[in-house]
């Protein structure tokens, strides 16, 4: 076996992990850019005072759809797509690690997602497990507004 061969192919392999560890230690969620910026975590009371009997408009991060979601009193949503064919109804509930999870009837049955919500510059925003942006909540009415 050619030892420079080996030589130049095991620092290859350590050159190209070291890159992809070193991009991987620097990738930054929008999440923890938003927190690092000086965003606020909204407590699990906080986020039962914005959303719990209230109804929402929920523009989708990347601007395109809009929805109206009721957060009733009793953990049951229901949701449409302003301008669009979309409703379903479901179920939420706010945990106890400061996130509100849902599960649509239709869509996600029996899958329940459950999202951090910040407030960035005013604005509340909701973030997916993963720390990507799902959407923020650019409008609140008191009551089913539907």
């Amino acid at each position: 076996m050619n030892l420079k061969a080996t030589l130049i192919g095991t620092l290859a392999l350590v050159a190209l992990a070291a890159s992809s560890f070193g991009a991987a230690a620097t990738w930054i969620s929008a999440k923890e850019k938003a927190l690092s910026a000086g965003a606020q975590q909204l407590t699990s009371d906080e986020i039962a005072e914005r959303f719990a009997g209230k109804t929402v408009t929920f523009v989708k991060a990347s601007g395109d759809k809009k929805f109206l979601i009721y957060y009733s009193r009793d953990n049951d949503i229901a949701g449409k797509m302003i301008g669009g064919n979309w409703s379903d109804t479901g179920f939420y509930g706010i945990a106890d690690n400061n996130t509100i999870c849902l599960s649509w009837n239709g869509s996600d049955k029996p899958r329940l997602r459950c999202f951090h919500v910040l407030l960035v510059d005013g604005v509340v925003k909701k973030f997916k497990a993963d720390g990507s942006l799902s959407g923020s909540i650019v409008k609140y009415e008191d009551g089913k507004i539907l």
